[in-house]
């Protein structure tokens, strides 16, 4: 076991399992991009939020508008589509604004993962006070 790190595992559409004001930082890679509707996403940015502490950083990546699976697939709403059996919610950088609630922007790093590749954006918010 680690000092520095610990892991849970959790439903990210209840209550999270920490103390208020009591993280430094959250990580997640493409959970943003489960069939999560745009209020959902914000209420998990709200959950977030009130668990870090001042200053905090909430990093997450997600498939962004210009992957090559962008408007495959059967379109769910939003941006959102279903493809073999899987839905995928891609953001653009204007999505990715208005999750900003409570946060500031510090940096979009965009990459691609995998063969096909897939096109990512890892974004860097702080909390604000």
């Amino acid at each position: 076991l680690s000092n520095y790190i610990s892991t849970k595992l959790f439903d990210v559409r209840e209550k999270l399992p920490f103390e208020d004001n009591s993280i430094e930082a959250c990580y997640s890679h493409m959970l943003y991009c489960m069939a999560l509707t745009l209020n959902e996403l914000e209420a998990l940015n709200y959950k977030i939020n009130l668990k870090l502490k001042e200053d905090g950083i909430n990093i997450y990546t997600v498939r962004n508008t210009s992957d090559g699976d962008f408007q495959k697939g059967s379109h769910i709403g939003e941006d959102l589509y279903e493809m073999n059996g899987f839905i995928v919610h891609f953001f653009s950088d204007e999505k990715i604004k208005k999750l900003l609630n409570g946060y500031k922007n510090l940096e979009i790093i965009r990459f691609d993962e995998g063969n096909f590749p897939r096109r990512l954006s890892m974004v860097i918010n702080q909390k604000t006070s």
